[in-house]
């Protein structure tokens, strides 16, 4: 123990030397214990000021440490928060893929309604359930076009009964009351028409009937005959029920024509064959016309047939496509 004093003792003279040979200082034997003691002492307060800094330091490490620990938390959160932002752009790639798909099938679909609508508009839907025939071919001769009728659903449309040719009363009622329903399916395509004087009923037997309506009053006129079998009354259509017969057409014909140039159709191909007025058709006055007048009456019947037969191959109105659409 004395021995360890002894080395501190040696130690803290030699630094108080080193001290005083910078200060130019001299120390006598007598001051040296006082010189040890001052040195004692100051390294006591450089030992306070280390231990002083020490715990500065180490309370600024604590500080760092607890910063470090929130950017550390921080970071993960931030990084948990990037997972999900990409689990959700994942998502959404996913949807908007599904959507993309879901899109052009639609608009495939959309265009498939719109082709069929489009190809629906232009069906001729009354020439279905009314097929009339009055094509006999340009190069026949009259002799060959003598005793031929035009057709509607295979039934001879006729002004009158022909023995000869087999054409009688229950036919031309059948082929009269088929013209009849195909005006008036052609008029419930055309929901706008009306006619305030003629109306026609064609599903009654035997024959259809037709009601007029005037100042005068009203009256309801045979499309035929009251009765099929024998050879009484009158042995062609009562001309007044096909000049009615031709009134409600020619209207209704110019109602059409009218309707499909405002909606800017083509007037020349909505027109019908043989012009109408509502007393003639093809420039003959029906009005003139005698009741014993076959040939020209056939010839109207062979007319209106015709412009029958134009009506049933006209397409959908525009209001029925919308109808549809």
């Amino acid at each position: 123990e004395e021995e360890r004093s002894s080395s501190i003792r040696k130690i803290l003279s030699r630094i108080v030397n080193l001290n005083n040979a910078e200060t130019n200082m001299i120390v006598s034997d007598g001051d040296e214990d006082s010189a040890i003691l001052w040195a004692i002492d100051s390294f006591h307060l450089e030992l306070e000021a280390l231990a002083s800094a020490f715990h500065d330091q180490e309370e600024e490490l604590r500080i760092l440490q607890s910063l470090m620990q929130d950017q550390i938390l921080r970071s993960k959160s931030i990084s948990e928060e990037e997972d999900r932002a990409m689990e959700a752009l994942n998502a959404l790639e996913i949807d908007t893929h599904t959507f993309g798909e879901e899109s052009h099938l639609v608009t495939k679909q959309c265009s498939d309604v719109m082709d069929e609508i489009d190809a629906l508009s232009k069906v001729k839907l009354t020439s279905i359930p009314f097929h009339i025939d009055v094509d006999w071919g340009e190069g026949m001769r009259s002799s060959q076009m003598a005793g031929r009728y035009p057709t509607i659903n295979n039934l001879r449309l006729a002004y009158r009964v022909n023995q000869k040719a087999g054409v009688g009363r229950k036919e031309i009622c059948a082929a009269w009351n088929q013209a009849a329903q195909l005006i008036t399916f052609t008029c419930g395509l055309h929901p706008s028409f009306s006619s305030s004087n003629v109306r026609i009923i064609p599903l009654s037997y035997p024959c259809a009937k037709i009601v007029a309506t005037f100042p005068e009053g009203q009256s309801v006129h045979n499309l035929g005959w009251e009765t099929l079998d024998g050879e009484d009354g009158s042995p062609h259509v009562p001309s007044i029920s096909i000049t009615l017969f031709l009134a409600l057409l020619s209207e209704l014909s110019d109602h059409i024509i009218s309707s499909s140039e405002r909606n800017g159709g083509s007037t020349e191909s909505s027109s019908p064959p043989f012009p109408m007025t509502t007393t003639s058709i093809d420039s003959v006055d029906v009005t003139c016309l005698g009741d014993t007048d076959t040939a020209s009456w056939s010839s109207v019947v062979f007319c209106i047939s015709v412009n029958l037969r134009w009506l049933s191959q006209l397409e959908l109105p525009s209001d029925v496509g919308q109808i549809i659409g």
